[in-house]
């Protein structure tokens, strides 16, 4: 198979479930460069966290790229976020990468939810889970 070295690798955006979420289920932000989405879902559900996960189109580049190219704002990510039912959950947060930790301050005024800054590499993501939660409410 051929694929274009010019052209980033990457899935479609949206949101997806891993493993068997529930009302108290984290929701991940990620992009859909390949690599970073094939990463991040491996080491959630290698880990056996249930969770949403909002995959943001970012034209297939990955997180610190994209958030300093503009392919990954607050605005983008809102925009996703709009396509989820957050009624199904008993908290309103998102947690976004730690590489994207510039963007919290913005996202939270333009959702009103609540956001969390996970850690910089999703190998992290099972220690950050302890330590942070579920979100007091």
């Amino acid at each position: 198979i051929y694929t274009d070295p010019r052209t980033p690798v990457q899935v479609e955006a949206g949101i997806r479930e891993i493993g068997e979420p529930d009302e108290n289920s984290p929701v991940f932000v990620t992009t859909n460069f390949a690599l970073t989405y094939y990463t991040v879902e491996s080491d959630i559900s290698s880990n056996g966290i249930d969770c949403y996960l909002a995959v943001v189109n970012t034209d297939g580049i990955g997180v610190e790229a994209a958030v300093a190219g503009g392919q990954l704002t607050a605005q983008k990510i809102k925009e996703i976020l709009d396509e989820f039912d957050f009624s199904k959950l008993s908290h309103r947060t998102v947690v976004i990468p730690g590489l994207a930790a510039r963007l919290q301050g913005e996202l939270e005024d333009l959702t009103g939810l609540k956001v969390f800054v996970g850690p910089l590499d999703s190998g992290r993501i099972p220690g950050w889970m302890e330590k942070n939660w579920p979100p007091e409410k």
